[in-house]
Protein backbone atom coordinates (compact mmCIF):
# COMPACT_ATOMS: atom_id res chain seq x y z
CA UNK A 1 0.00 0.00 0.00
CA UNK A 2 1.55 3.50 -1.22
CA UNK A 3 0.86 6.55 1.15
CA UNK A 4 1.19 9.91 -0.66
CA UNK A 5 1.97 13.24 0.82
CA UNK A 6 -1.83 14.35 -0.18
CA UNK A 7 -3.11 11.82 2.75
CA UNK A 8 -0.67 12.86 5.56
CA UNK A 9 -1.38 16.24 4.62
CA UNK A 10 -5.06 15.69 4.56
CA UNK A 11 -5.16 13.96 8.15
CA UNK A 12 -2.68 16.99 9.89
CA UNK A 13 -5.81 19.47 8.39
CA UNK A 14 -8.38 16.88 10.44
CA UNK A 15 -6.89 18.71 13.69
CA UNK A 16 -5.50 22.04 12.30
CA UNK A 17 -8.48 23.87 13.66
CA UNK A 18 -6.84 22.81 17.28
CA UNK A 19 -3.62 23.10 16.64
CA UNK A 20 -3.37 26.99 17.74
CA UNK A 21 -5.62 26.17 21.38
CA UNK A 22 -2.87 23.26 21.39
CA UNK A 23 0.45 25.96 21.50
CA UNK A 24 -1.19 28.71 23.44
CA UNK A 25 -2.51 26.57 25.88
CA UNK A 26 1.18 25.03 26.22
CA UNK A 27 3.03 28.62 25.40
CA UNK A 28 0.84 29.84 28.46
CA UNK A 29 2.33 27.02 30.85
CA UNK A 30 5.94 27.69 29.26
CA UNK A 31 5.59 30.88 29.85
CA UNK A 32 4.64 30.51 33.66
CA UNK A 33 7.52 28.30 34.05
CA UNK A 34 10.05 30.60 32.27
CA UNK A 35 8.67 33.62 33.53
CA UNK A 36 9.12 32.34 37.01
CA UNK A 37 12.73 31.61 37.13
CA UNK A 38 13.60 34.77 35.07
CA UNK A 39 11.78 36.87 37.75
CA UNK A 40 12.82 35.24 40.65
CA UNK A 41 16.54 34.63 39.72
CA UNK A 42 16.48 38.51 39.49
CA UNK A 43 14.65 39.69 42.24
CA UNK A 44 15.56 37.08 44.92
CA UNK A 45 17.96 36.63 47.18
CA UNK A 46 20.75 34.07 45.86
CA UNK A 47 20.51 31.57 49.06
CA UNK A 48 16.47 31.86 48.61
CA UNK A 49 16.34 31.24 45.08
CA UNK A 50 18.89 28.66 45.15
CA UNK A 51 17.22 26.99 47.41
CA UNK A 52 13.89 27.33 45.95
CA UNK A 53 15.90 25.58 42.90
CA UNK A 54 16.55 22.37 45.30
CA UNK A 55 12.95 22.21 46.56
CA UNK A 56 11.64 22.13 42.53
CA UNK A 57 13.91 19.48 41.60
CA UNK A 58 12.88 17.49 44.85
CA UNK A 59 9.19 17.58 44.18
CA UNK A 60 9.52 17.26 40.36
CA UNK A 61 10.16 13.38 41.64
CA UNK A 62 6.54 13.23 42.79
CA UNK A 63 5.84 15.16 39.96
CA UNK A 64 7.50 12.87 37.47
CA UNK A 65 6.24 10.20 38.66
CA UNK A 66 2.83 11.48 38.41
CA UNK A 67 2.73 12.79 34.78
CA UNK A 68 4.04 9.40 33.20
CA UNK A 69 1.89 7.66 35.08
CA UNK A 70 -1.49 9.65 35.45
CA UNK A 71 -1.59 12.20 33.04
CA UNK A 72 0.76 11.31 29.67
CA UNK A 73 -1.49 7.93 28.56
CA UNK A 74 -4.74 10.15 28.68
CA UNK A 75 -3.73 11.67 25.44
CA UNK A 76 -3.65 7.64 24.08
CA UNK A 77 -6.08 5.38 26.14
CA UNK A 78 -9.00 7.96 27.53
CA UNK A 79 -10.53 8.20 24.03
CA UNK A 80 -9.55 4.63 22.92
CA UNK A 81 -10.77 2.95 26.16
CA UNK A 82 -12.63 5.28 28.68
CA UNK A 83 -14.82 7.83 26.43
CA UNK A 84 -17.87 6.27 27.34
CA UNK A 85 -16.83 6.31 31.65
CA UNK A 86 -14.34 9.67 31.40
CA UNK A 87 -16.30 10.70 34.72
CA UNK A 88 -15.25 7.73 36.29
CA UNK A 89 -12.25 7.44 34.47
CA UNK A 90 -10.89 11.17 35.66
CA UNK A 91 -12.62 10.41 39.64
CA UNK A 92 -9.92 7.56 39.67
CA UNK A 93 -7.01 9.54 38.29
CA UNK A 94 -7.65 12.46 40.71
CA UNK A 95 -7.82 10.06 43.49
CA UNK A 96 -4.68 8.35 42.75
CA UNK A 97 -2.80 11.34 42.47
CA UNK A 98 -3.96 12.32 46.13
CA UNK A 99 -2.87 8.95 47.61
CA UNK A 100 0.72 8.92 45.15
CA UNK A 101 1.49 12.48 46.46
CA UNK A 102 0.49 11.62 50.43
CA UNK A 103 2.18 8.45 50.61
CA UNK A 104 5.81 9.97 48.77
CA UNK A 105 5.49 13.34 50.72
CA UNK A 106 6.57 12.69 54.35
CA UNK A 107 10.13 10.96 52.62
CA UNK A 108 9.86 14.30 50.76
CA UNK A 109 9.91 16.58 53.68
CA UNK A 110 12.76 15.14 55.17
CA UNK A 111 15.13 14.97 52.06
CA UNK A 112 14.49 18.59 52.04
CA UNK A 113 15.51 18.89 55.77
CA UNK A 114 18.95 16.81 54.74
CA UNK A 115 19.85 18.99 51.80
CA UNK A 116 19.10 22.56 54.11
CA UNK A 117 16.05 22.82 52.45
CA UNK A 118 13.25 24.65 55.84
CA UNK A 119 9.89 24.19 53.70
CA UNK A 120 6.96 23.55 55.89
CA UNK A 121 5.09 20.08 55.39
CA UNK A 122 2.44 21.29 53.47
CA UNK A 123 4.29 23.31 50.60
CA UNK A 124 5.92 19.73 50.11
CA UNK A 125 2.29 17.81 49.97
CA UNK A 126 0.23 20.54 47.99
CA UNK A 127 2.34 22.19 45.66
CA UNK A 128 3.07 18.80 43.59
CA UNK A 129 -0.30 17.39 44.34
CA UNK A 130 -1.81 20.87 42.83
CA UNK A 131 0.74 21.06 39.76
CA UNK A 132 0.22 17.26 39.14
CA UNK A 133 -3.50 17.96 38.83
CA UNK A 134 -3.19 20.63 36.80
CA UNK A 135 -1.49 18.51 34.42
CA UNK A 136 -4.19 15.66 34.67
CA UNK A 137 -7.11 18.15 34.05
CA UNK A 138 -5.10 19.94 30.55
CA UNK A 139 -4.69 16.43 29.57
CA UNK A 140 -8.11 15.25 30.15
CA UNK A 141 -9.59 18.53 28.55
CA UNK A 142 -6.89 17.63 25.20
CA UNK A 143 -8.43 14.08 24.61
CA UNK A 144 -11.91 15.43 25.48
CA UNK A 145 -14.00 15.51 22.46
CA UNK A 146 -16.95 17.95 24.18
CA UNK A 147 -14.89 20.50 25.86
CA UNK A 148 -13.32 23.57 24.10
CA UNK A 149 -9.50 23.21 23.91
CA UNK A 150 -9.73 27.18 24.97
CA UNK A 151 -10.37 26.70 28.30
CA UNK A 152 -7.20 24.74 28.84
CA UNK A 153 -5.36 28.07 27.85
CA UNK A 154 -7.50 29.85 30.15
CA UNK A 155 -6.34 27.93 32.96
CA UNK A 156 -2.98 28.88 31.97
CA UNK A 157 -3.77 31.89 31.96
CA UNK A 158 -5.03 32.33 35.14
CA UNK A 159 -2.07 30.61 36.99
CA UNK A 160 0.19 33.02 35.04
CA UNK A 161 -1.89 36.01 36.45
CA UNK A 162 -2.51 34.66 40.15
CA UNK A 163 1.26 34.16 39.87
CA UNK A 164 3.05 37.38 38.88
CA UNK A 165 0.50 39.36 40.47
CA UNK A 166 1.40 37.94 44.12
CA UNK A 167 4.53 38.49 42.72
CA UNK A 168 4.67 41.89 41.87
CA UNK A 169 3.40 43.18 45.32
CA UNK A 170 5.26 40.60 47.32
CA UNK A 171 8.73 41.48 45.29
CA UNK A 172 10.18 43.14 48.36
CA UNK A 173 9.35 40.55 50.74
CA UNK A 174 10.48 37.47 48.74
CA UNK A 175 11.85 34.70 50.97
CA UNK A 176 11.15 31.11 50.39
CA UNK A 177 7.89 30.74 52.41
CA UNK A 178 6.18 33.62 50.34
CA UNK A 179 7.68 32.06 47.10
CA UNK A 180 6.26 28.73 47.73
CA UNK A 181 2.92 29.85 49.05
CA UNK A 182 2.52 32.54 45.86
CA UNK A 183 3.57 29.13 43.92
CA UNK A 184 1.14 27.30 46.19
CA UNK A 185 -1.92 29.33 44.74
CA UNK A 186 -1.07 29.86 41.69
CA UNK A 187 -1.81 26.45 40.48
CA UNK A 188 -5.56 26.21 43.06
CA UNK A 189 -6.20 29.45 40.35
CA UNK A 190 -5.70 27.53 37.44
CA UNK A 191 -7.05 23.85 39.44
CA UNK A 192 -10.57 26.04 40.23
CA UNK A 193 -11.30 27.11 36.57
CA UNK A 194 -10.84 23.52 35.05
CA UNK A 195 -12.59 22.16 37.68
CA UNK A 196 -15.47 24.53 37.30
CA UNK A 197 -15.34 24.12 33.23
CA UNK A 198 -15.31 20.19 33.52
CA UNK A 199 -18.11 20.52 35.90
CA UNK A 200 -20.45 22.54 33.63
CA UNK A 201 -19.79 21.05 30.50
CA UNK A 202 -19.68 17.20 31.27
CA UNK A 203 -21.64 16.74 34.85
CA UNK A 204 -23.49 13.76 34.41
CA UNK A 205 -20.63 12.31 33.09
CA UNK A 206 -17.90 13.37 36.36
CA UNK A 207 -20.99 12.01 38.57
CA UNK A 208 -22.26 9.03 36.61
CA UNK A 209 -23.05 6.11 38.08
CA UNK A 210 -23.68 3.63 35.22
CA UNK A 211 -21.42 0.63 35.11
CA UNK A 212 -19.95 1.50 38.21
CA UNK A 213 -21.62 -1.33 40.55
CA UNK A 214 -17.72 -2.43 40.29
CA UNK A 215 -15.77 0.51 41.18
CA UNK A 216 -13.17 -1.14 42.82
CA UNK A 217 -12.34 -3.51 39.98
CA UNK A 218 -13.00 -0.95 37.00
CA UNK A 219 -10.55 1.72 38.98
CA UNK A 220 -8.17 -1.22 39.06
CA UNK A 221 -8.49 -1.99 35.37
CA UNK A 222 -8.45 1.62 34.52
CA UNK A 223 -4.96 1.87 36.54
CA UNK A 224 -3.60 -1.50 34.97
CA UNK A 225 -3.77 0.00 31.36
CA UNK A 226 -2.00 3.27 32.49
CA UNK A 227 0.89 0.87 33.88
CA UNK A 228 0.69 -0.87 31.36
CA UNK A 229 0.90 1.83 29.01
CA UNK A 230 3.70 3.94 31.04
CA UNK A 231 5.60 1.22 33.52
CA UNK A 232 8.74 1.96 31.75
CA UNK A 233 8.09 5.67 31.22
CA UNK A 234 7.30 5.77 34.60
CA UNK A 235 11.23 3.98 35.54
CA UNK A 236 13.01 6.14 32.63
CA UNK A 237 11.11 9.30 33.88
CA UNK A 238 12.93 8.83 37.21
CA UNK A 239 15.72 8.52 35.67
CA UNK A 240 14.96 11.73 33.48
CA UNK A 241 14.33 13.65 36.73
CA UNK A 242 17.39 12.13 37.67
CA UNK A 243 19.86 14.15 34.82
CA UNK A 244 17.43 17.06 34.77
CA UNK A 245 16.47 17.82 38.21
CA UNK A 246 18.60 15.73 40.03
CA UNK A 247 21.93 16.85 39.07
CA UNK A 248 20.90 19.93 40.99
CA UNK A 249 20.90 17.73 44.48
CA UNK A 250 24.09 15.93 43.19
CA UNK A 251 26.03 18.97 42.86
CA UNK A 252 24.88 20.71 45.87
CA UNK A 253 26.08 17.26 47.39
CA UNK A 254 29.42 17.62 45.89
CA UNK A 255 29.51 20.99 47.59
CA UNK A 256 28.79 23.27 44.80
CA UNK A 257 28.09 26.83 46.05
CA UNK A 258 24.89 28.75 45.74
CA UNK A 259 25.70 31.48 42.93
CA UNK A 260 26.87 28.43 40.87
CA UNK A 261 23.44 26.21 41.21
CA UNK A 262 21.31 29.54 40.30
CA UNK A 263 23.52 30.54 37.45
CA UNK A 264 23.32 26.84 36.10
CA UNK A 265 19.10 26.90 36.56
CA UNK A 266 19.17 30.29 35.13
CA UNK A 267 20.57 29.37 31.83
CA UNK A 268 18.70 25.83 31.51
CA UNK A 269 15.62 27.95 32.05
CA UNK A 270 16.41 30.76 28.97
CA UNK A 271 16.77 28.09 26.72
CA UNK A 272 13.78 26.19 28.08
CA UNK A 273 11.74 28.33 26.17
CA UNK A 274 12.19 25.43 23.42
CA UNK A 275 10.63 23.36 25.77
CA UNK A 276 6.87 25.42 24.60
CA UNK A 277 7.67 23.52 20.89
CA UNK A 278 8.41 20.13 22.76
CA UNK A 279 5.58 19.73 24.32
CA UNK A 280 3.05 21.14 22.01
CA UNK A 281 4.52 19.21 19.35
CA UNK A 282 4.09 15.95 21.42
CA UNK A 283 0.66 17.14 22.48
CA UNK A 284 -0.96 18.11 18.86
CA UNK A 285 1.03 14.72 17.06
CA UNK A 286 0.18 12.36 19.40
CA UNK A 287 -3.33 11.69 18.54
CA UNK A 288 -2.62 12.58 14.55
CA UNK A 289 -0.09 9.59 14.85
CA UNK A 290 -1.89 7.34 16.65
CA UNK A 291 -4.52 7.74 13.96
CA UNK A 292 -2.46 7.63 11.55
CA UNK A 293 -1.66 3.99 12.72
CA UNK A 294 -4.91 3.00 13.28
CA UNK A 295 -5.49 3.70 8.88
CA UNK A 296 -1.82 2.50 8.36
CA UNK A 297 0.59 -0.19 9.51
CA UNK A 298 3.23 0.93 11.91
CA UNK A 299 5.61 0.15 9.38
CA UNK A 300 4.63 3.32 7.34
CA UNK A 301 5.71 5.45 10.22
CA UNK A 302 8.61 6.49 8.54
CA UNK A 303 6.74 7.91 5.56
CA UNK A 304 5.24 10.30 7.94
CA UNK A 305 8.25 10.98 9.94
CA UNK A 306 10.58 11.57 6.73
CA UNK A 307 7.57 14.28 5.54
CA UNK A 308 7.44 16.25 8.79
CA UNK A 309 11.58 16.74 8.86
CA UNK A 310 11.55 17.76 5.10
CA UNK A 311 8.61 20.30 5.71
CA UNK A 312 9.93 21.38 9.33
CA UNK A 313 13.97 21.07 8.26
CA UNK A 314 14.61 25.12 7.75
CA UNK A 315 12.26 25.84 11.17
CA UNK A 316 14.75 23.91 13.16
CA UNK A 317 17.48 25.62 11.88
CA UNK A 318 15.72 29.26 12.76
CA UNK A 319 15.42 27.98 16.14
CA UNK A 320 18.49 26.87 16.85
CA UNK A 321 20.07 30.38 15.83
CA UNK A 322 16.89 32.46 17.69
CA UNK A 323 17.41 30.48 20.71
CA UNK A 324 20.76 31.09 21.13
CA UNK A 325 20.42 34.62 20.30
CA UNK A 326 17.74 35.50 22.83
CA UNK A 327 18.93 33.31 25.42
CA UNK A 328 22.46 35.29 25.19
CA UNK A 329 21.01 38.46 25.12
CA UNK A 330 18.62 38.13 27.65
CA UNK A 331 21.60 36.45 30.03
CA UNK A 332 23.67 39.30 28.93
CA UNK A 333 20.94 41.96 30.05
CA UNK A 334 19.96 40.75 33.11
CA UNK A 335 22.18 38.37 34.86
CA UNK A 336 25.89 39.31 33.98
CA UNK A 337 26.51 41.72 36.58
CA UNK A 338 24.64 39.07 39.56
CA UNK A 339 26.53 35.93 37.85
CA UNK A 340 28.82 36.60 35.53
CA UNK A 341 29.53 35.18 31.58
CA UNK A 342 27.67 32.30 30.69
CA UNK A 343 28.43 32.36 26.78
CA UNK A 344 29.99 28.92 26.61
CA UNK A 345 27.35 27.71 29.12
CA UNK A 346 24.25 28.78 26.98
CA UNK A 347 25.94 27.20 23.97
CA UNK A 348 26.06 23.83 25.05
CA UNK A 349 22.76 24.01 26.73
CA UNK A 350 21.60 25.25 22.84
CA UNK A 351 23.04 22.40 21.52
CA UNK A 352 21.09 20.13 24.01
CA UNK A 353 17.46 21.66 23.24
CA UNK A 354 18.00 21.75 19.54
CA UNK A 355 18.57 17.80 19.39
CA UNK A 356 16.03 17.28 22.01
CA UNK A 357 13.31 18.89 19.52
CA UNK A 358 14.99 17.60 16.60
CA UNK A 359 14.04 13.75 17.60
CA UNK A 360 10.76 14.49 19.36
CA UNK A 361 9.30 13.17 15.86
CA UNK A 362 10.70 9.71 16.76
CA UNK A 363 9.65 9.58 20.43
CA UNK A 364 6.50 10.71 19.07
CA UNK A 365 6.50 7.64 16.37
CA UNK A 366 7.39 5.39 19.36
CA UNK A 367 4.78 6.00 21.78
CA UNK A 368 2.44 5.89 19.30
CA UNK A 369 2.93 2.51 18.79
CA UNK A 370 2.76 1.46 22.72
CA UNK A 371 6.58 0.84 22.46
CA UNK A 372 7.46 2.73 25.93
CA UNK A 373 10.45 0.44 27.08
CA UNK A 374 12.84 2.48 25.07
CA UNK A 375 12.81 5.51 26.91
CA UNK A 376 13.39 3.50 30.34
CA UNK A 377 16.66 2.46 28.94
CA UNK A 378 17.19 6.00 27.05
CA UNK A 379 17.04 7.51 30.16
CA UNK A 380 18.60 5.49 32.69
CA UNK A 381 21.88 5.58 30.33
CA UNK A 382 21.52 8.84 30.17
CA UNK A 383 21.49 9.24 34.29
CA UNK A 384 24.45 6.76 34.67
CA UNK A 385 26.38 9.24 32.20
CA UNK A 386 25.49 11.88 34.16
CA UNK A 387 26.20 10.34 37.79
CA UNK A 388 29.61 9.24 36.06
CA UNK A 389 30.95 12.03 34.33
CA UNK A 390 29.64 14.66 36.53
CA UNK A 391 31.09 13.78 39.37
CA UNK A 392 34.58 14.06 37.68
CA UNK A 393 33.64 17.49 35.88
CA UNK A 394 31.52 19.08 38.40
CA UNK A 395 34.14 18.40 40.98
CA UNK A 396 37.03 20.02 39.05
CA UNK A 397 34.93 22.86 37.28
CA UNK A 398 31.37 23.32 38.83
CA UNK A 399 30.26 25.82 36.06
CA UNK A 400 31.01 24.11 33.11
CA UNK A 401 31.23 20.96 34.93
CA UNK A 402 27.63 20.98 35.51
CA UNK A 403 26.73 21.77 32.00
CA UNK A 404 28.97 19.33 30.81
CA UNK A 405 27.53 16.86 32.10
CA UNK A 406 23.64 17.55 31.84
CA UNK A 407 24.63 17.81 27.40
CA UNK A 408 26.35 14.43 27.71
CA UNK A 409 23.17 13.31 29.07
CA UNK A 410 20.88 14.39 26.30
CA UNK A 411 22.95 13.77 24.07
CA UNK A 412 23.03 10.18 25.17
CA UNK A 413 19.55 10.23 25.51
CA UNK A 414 19.04 11.05 22.05
CA UNK A 415 21.27 8.80 20.76
CA UNK A 416 19.63 5.81 22.48
CA UNK A 417 16.50 7.14 20.92
CA UNK A 418 17.68 7.09 17.31
CA UNK A 419 18.48 3.91 18.22
CA UNK A 420 15.36 2.16 18.83
CA UNK A 421 13.60 4.11 16.03
CA UNK A 422 16.12 2.75 13.35
CA UNK A 423 15.68 -0.90 14.74
CA UNK A 424 12.12 -0.83 15.76
CA UNK A 425 10.40 0.97 12.66
CA UNK A 426 13.25 1.72 9.73
CA UNK A 427 14.13 -2.05 9.35
CA UNK A 428 10.69 -3.05 8.93
CA UNK A 429 9.64 -0.43 6.74
CA UNK A 430 8.35 -1.91 3.08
Amino acid sequence: MRINNFKITKLANQLTTNKSMVFLDQALFAFFNFCTIIFLSKIAGIKDFSSFVLFQSNIFFVYVLCTFFLSSPILVLHTKRWNKRSGYYLRTLIFTNLLINLLLSIALFFFLRQQGVYAEYWYVLFIPLMMSLFDILRKYLLSSLKIKLVHSAISAFFLNLTFFTAIYFSSKELTLSAILFIYLISFVAGNLYLFIVIFIAREKLFFQKKGIRNGKKTGHTILNNHFKYSKWIILGGIAFWGYNQGIYIFSSQLGVEDITISKIRTIQNLLGVTNILLVSVENFYTPMFSKFITENSKEKLHILIKHLYLTNYSKLAAIAIGAFVFSYLVYDFLYFEKYGSGLWIIIFFTVSQILLLAIRPLIISLKSIELTRPFFYAHSIAVAIMLLTGYFLISTNHFTGMATAFVLSNATFSAVVIYFYSLKIMQHKN
